[in-house]
Order: C-alpha cells, then sequence, then structure tokens
C-alpha cells in the first residue's frame, strides 16, 4: 500500500515541479476538477509519446537505466535486508508509469515549443538519453 501510496505523491510532485503547474487557473469546484483532469491527461499524452518513441525510434533512456542500477543495491525494505525484485506484475507496471524524467519533459517542451523538425528532435533526445542511434 505504502508503494503505490508514494507513486501518487511522485505524480502530485512530477505535475508541481517537473510540469510547472503549481496552482489551478480557476476557483470554482468543477474548474478546479477540469484542471486536474487537463493534468492528468498532458502526464499520460507524455508517458504515451516517450513509450512511442522507444517502440518507435528504439532509444532507451540508459542514464535512467544506469541510476536505476546503481540505487537498486542500496534498497532495502524495513527489516534492513536488501529488496529483491518482485514478481508483480502491478508494481512492475505501476514504478515506471508514475513518472516522467526531467529530461524527457524539458526535450518535450522544447521540442514543441521551437517547432524542431522530428529528426533533429529525436537525435537530440538519444544524446539526452546516453543511446547511440
Amino acid at each position: 500500500m505504502y508503494k503505490q501510496r508514494w507513486n501518487i505523491e511522485k505524480v502530485f510532485h512530477q505535475f508541481k515541479s517537473k510540469m510547472e503547474e503549481r496552482k489551478s487557473w480557476a476557483s470554482s469546484k468543477e474548474a478546479k476538477q477540469a484542471h486536474g483532469v487537463f493534468e492528468c491527461l498532458a502526464h499520460n499524452l507524455a508517458l504515451l509519446f516517450e513509450l512511442e518513441i522507444k517502440e518507435r525510434e528504439n532509444l532507451t533512456d540508459e542514464v535512467e537505466t544506469e541510476k536505476q542500477e546503481k540505487r537498486e543495491p542500496h534498497s532495502k525494505n524495513r527489516e534492513g535486508e536488501a529488496m529483491k525484485s518482485g514478481g508483480n506484475f502491478i508494481n512492475q507496471a505501476v514504478k515506471r508509469a508514475t513518472q516522467r524524467t526531467q529530461r524527457f519533459i524539458r526535450w518535450l517542451r522544447v521540442a514543441l515549443y521551437r517547432e524542431v523538425p522530428w529528426r533533429e528532435a529525436v537525435a537530440r533526445l538519444a544524446v539526452i538519453w546516453g543511446t547511440k542511434c
């Protein structure tokens, strides 16, 4: 339960810090709900876009993979024992779906606002992710 709650907290952190959504643009209950829905849509679209890029362009975020591998030996459970990678599908699927990296969000923002050509944008993402393409 705690892990699932933590994933939700990480999504809120992403909205506030990475996507720069610190306060609602309206005061009514309906407008705040709409704002929350738009933030969730933006998050899910970014997730789907990242997955599509990884599949179509055969890119992987090597930097994030290396960071994860370095963190794994230090992950401990409540008893102080090393955490094991569980076979629980939900935990594995949710773990990565809850958070986009700051590098990816910045890349996406720049690519969209500056209308960068696709090949150039993908080449830049490959450099950011440390992937050879």
